[in-house]
C-alpha cells in the first residue's frame, strides 16, 4: 500500500512540475585526457589537477573540467574529464583556453609532475 502511495504521489508531483524541453544542438561531447605521473610527483600531480580545475572552470563559459585518479593502486596516472554541451562548444572552449597565458603557463607547469609525452586524449560523443 506505502508503494501505490508514493507512485501516486510521485506522479502528482511530476504532473505538477512544469517541464521545459530545449532542443540540444548536436550531442554532449566528453573530452578526456590520461596523463602518467612523474616518479615521485603523486603529491605535486594533485596540486597540478587542482590548478588545472580553478583555472579552466573559471575560465570557461560553458561545461566543467574535473580530474581525478584510480582508486586502485597505483595511483601513477591523473585524468581529466570535460563535459560540453556539444562539438562546437567544445571547439570555442578549447580555442580559448589553448590562446590564454595563464593555461599556456600552467601547461608548462605540468613538465616534470606530468610525463606530458604520455598524455592521451579522447573526445566522444554522448549517448542520447
Amino acid at each position: 500500500m506505502r508503494t501505490l502511495l508514493a507512485i501516486a504521489a510521485l506522479v502528482t508531483v511530476i504532473g505538477a512540475m512544469e517541464v521545459e524541453i530545449v532542443a540540444q544542438d548536436g550531442r554532449g561531447v566528453i573530452w578526456y585526457r590520461v596523463c602518467d605521473i612523474e616518479p615521485g610527483q603523486n603529491a605535486a600531480a594533485v596540486t597540478f589537477a587542482r590548478e588545472v580545475i580553478d583555472l579552466v572552470n573559471d575560465k570557461m563559459s560553458t561545461g566543467r573540467v574535473t580530474a581525478f585518479q584510480s582508486v586502485t593502486a597505483p595511483f601513477d596516472t591523473m585524468q581529466f574529464l570535460n563535459f560540453q554541451p556539444n562539438l562546437g562548444a567544445w571547439e570555442t572552449a578549447t580555442d580559448a583556453l589553448l590562446a590564454d597565458a595563464d593555461y599556456q603557463a600552467l601547461a608548462q607547469k605540468a613538465q616534470g609532475v606530468l610525463d606530458v609525452t604520455s598524455c592521451v586524449d579522447s573526445l566522444q560523443r554522448v549517448v542520447p
